[in-house]
């Protein structure tokens, strides 16, 4: 005689027909909405707090190894209040940003810029922003969001990262593609940090997956960081 082994428990909302198995489908759902939720807000903290935060002491720690009067002081105290008031603004927006409400943004290439030159302006980093002639003038509010944070993400790595002094972002769309390119001349990322489990690259792809497309990351010919975004073009509109 085969020896037999007892079969595996059956879930109880499988068989049974009261509320059980009523409520499991509602119970699912809401486990896989609050599994959604932690990770945008992992990826919203990381690239919105964390990364203004951690440029913010780096920019504290250069300026202790300067020489320093009072005006320098006086023009250091005013970047760190902005900055701060910055990540103030972005705690404020989190739970609006949660929402993903649907909607458009016509003024994506416009905020790209103001964000290049305050970046500029603050760090030094020049970013040269190249738009072809085929992307649209307005886009959906959702795509702009998750293609401004890899963006910044890109650059923010970049710059900590990489030690760029220039990054070239361009935006082109054609035919059912649309690509975002993000090129910077600095050292280039170690191999292991481009393929290993951090969570800016992880933000990345994961944003990059919610527009139906991927990332790669990858040394630039001759040197420097390419960050590269495929997504469909139906993502925009």
């Amino acid at each position: 005689m085969t020896a037999r082994s007892d079969p595996a428990p059956v879930p109880g909302w499988l068989v049974n027909r009261g509320s059980d198995a009523q409520d499991a489908p509602q119970t699912l759902a809401a486990e896989v909405g609050d599994d959604r939720l932690r990770r945008e807000l992992a990826r919203e903290l990381h690239d919105q707090v964390v990364q203004e935060l951690t440029a913010t002491l780096i920019d504290l720690e250069n300026f202790k190894r300067q020489p320093y009067d009072e005006r320098s002081v006086a023009d250091q105290v005013d970047q760190v209040q902005s900055s701060l008031r910055r990540t103030l603004r972005e705690l404020r927006q989190l739970p609006y940003d949660l929402r993903d409400e649907d909607g458009w943004q016509p003024t994506f290439t416009t905020t790209l810029r103001e964000f290049a030159g305050g970046h500029d302006a603050r760090t030094g980093v020049r970013i040269y922003l190249a738009v072809d002639g085929d992307w649209p003038s307005s886009i959906r509010s959702v795509a702009a969001k998750q293609l401004l944070r890899i963006i910044r993400e890109a650059v923010n790595n970049a710059r900590l990262h990489g030690g760029a002094g220039s990054v070239w972002v361009s935006l082109l769309a054609e035919d059912d593609l649309a690509r975002v390119t993000i090129l910077d001349d600095g050292r280039g990322l170690d191999p292991y940090y481009a393929e290993g489990p951090g969570l800016g690259i992880l933000g990345m792809r994961e944003r990059a997956l919610l527009l139906g497309g991927s990332v790669t990351v990858e040394r630039a010919p001759g040197k420097g960081t390419m960050v590269r975004l495929d997504f469909p073009r139906t993502a925009l509109s």
